[in-house]
């Protein structure tokens, strides 16, 4: 593996035994929201990796219990490690219970930012599909998979996607917009010519792509009324075109202004 310049450093890149600092982007005595650096595990144990998401953010709430040990954090809405964005926490059981269940009912909105190789052949759309999904180790199963997608922006044979989930499939917007050839920048898993910029040089297991988890809309577990959570871009999205950027910062303050996106 070589080593990060700070260059890469300073541009968000994750590096060996570098734990990245906390974004919290929504907190409150229910919830706690975070924007998650693509390329962090979100749980789980990687010797010689930085800490996972998860585990981060526990050790933040012990801290502010002054609690030593063991203390209770739900996991509401995780990400895969490549991707960024907002990542939702709960403070206790009845919240995580109030969220899991809106994420059953499929009323929580969900908007995802994609920056793919490939323009859609319609400016918006909804994609259906019976996809054969990875579940585990070996393990697959098939399920109706369900997506709405906005263009915001194109150029180049390139196109920058608000992506609306309808269903939670693991994978699900990597594949199903890969079979329609819009391939995700930095997803040499599904097609990608190239990864994501400068890291070609990283442990495979760093490797971002260009998806991230934007918006999420949920009602609030205590008070019930609706929510808005956004996480800005990373840092690593500079390297891309500005006026996709630009698209991309229109977006989030639409969504921001709390307007439908």
């Amino acid at each position: 593996m070589t080593d990060f310049t700070p260059a890469m450093v300073a541009q968000g890149y994750l590096g060996l035994g570098m734990q990245p600092p906390l974004d919290i982007i929504y907190e409150d005595s229910a919830l706690i929201a975070v924007n998650k650096p693509a390329g962090q595990l979100f749980h789980g144990y990687t010797k010689g990796f930085p800490t996972s998401l998860a585990d981060q953010v526990k050790d933040y709430v012990g801290k502010q219990k002054q609690k030593a040990g063991n203390v209770y954090l739900g996991i509401c809405h995780r990400l895969d490690r490549p991707v960024s964005g907002v990542s939702v926490f709960a403070r206790n059981s009845k919240v995580a219970a109030r969220v899991s269940e809106q994420f059953q009912d499929r009323t929580i909105e969900k908007w995802y930012l994609g920056y793919v190789h490939g323009v859609p052949a319609e400016a918006a759309a909804l994609l259906e599909d019976e996809l054969t999904i990875p579940t585990g180790k070996d393990k697959t199963e098939s399920k109706l998979c369900r997506l709405r997608y906005q263009l915001q922006w194109q150029a180049a044979g390139r196109s920058l996607l608000a992506i609306a989930l309808e269903t939670g499939r693991r994978h699900q917007i990597r594949i199903q917009l890969a079979r329609r050839g819009l391939i995700l920048h930095g997803d040499l898993e599904y097609g990608s010519p190239e990864p994501f910029l400068g890291t070609e040089m990283l442990d495979h297991r760093f490797r971002p792509i260009a998806l991230h988890a934007a918006a999420l809309q949920l009602q609030h577990p205590l008070r019930f009324d609706p929510i808005w959570i956004t996480a800005v871009l990373p840092r690593t999205w500079t390297v891309f075109d500005p006026q996709m950027l630009e698209a991309a910062e229109s977006f989030l303050a639409r969504v921001m202004q709390q307007k439908a996106p």
